[in-house]
């Protein structure tokens, strides 16, 4: 027995989703590689400089929440889908969805998109 999530909990969800899957390992395909190690040709370049970004990995709980909205974002229609992952992807550099910048991907105004992500949360809200 699942809980029902309210408008703004599936809302927190698909954004956390968002979240989730910048998070998430890049997938790599193998190339071909050499045996040769590089040579480092200045002093400074062994181990002196600047270290690797730190990786920060998704939890348990982020990915469980990652395939809820997954399994939930496939019973919605092809349009739904798209609006409400571009909303989510958008809202992670700002903390809110940049709707300009998502109505000038969806070639329509930002108060139609908010208007399309609200109607795709309620078909969201009453397929769970």
């Amino acid at each position: 027995m699942s809980i029902k999530l309210d408008m703004m909990e599936l809302d927190e969800l698909f954004i956390e989703a968002g979240k989730t899957e910048l998070l998430m390992p890049r997938q790599k395909v193998g190339g071909i590689s050499t045996s040769w190690l590089d040579i480092k040709e200045e002093w400074s370049a062994y181990g002196y400089g600047h270290k690797r970004p730190l990786r920060i990995h998704p939890t348990a709980r982020q990915i469980t929440n990652y395939e809820k909205a997954l399994d939930l974002g496939l019973q919605l229609p092809k349009d739904d889908r798209k609006v409400i992952w571009a909303v989510s992807l958008s809202s992670q550099k700002r903390h809110k969805p940049n709707w300009s910048k998502l109505g000038r991907m969806f070639k329509c105004d930002r108060r139609t998109v908010q208007h399309n992500y609200r109607g795709a949360l309620m078909r969201a809200y009453y397929l769970q």
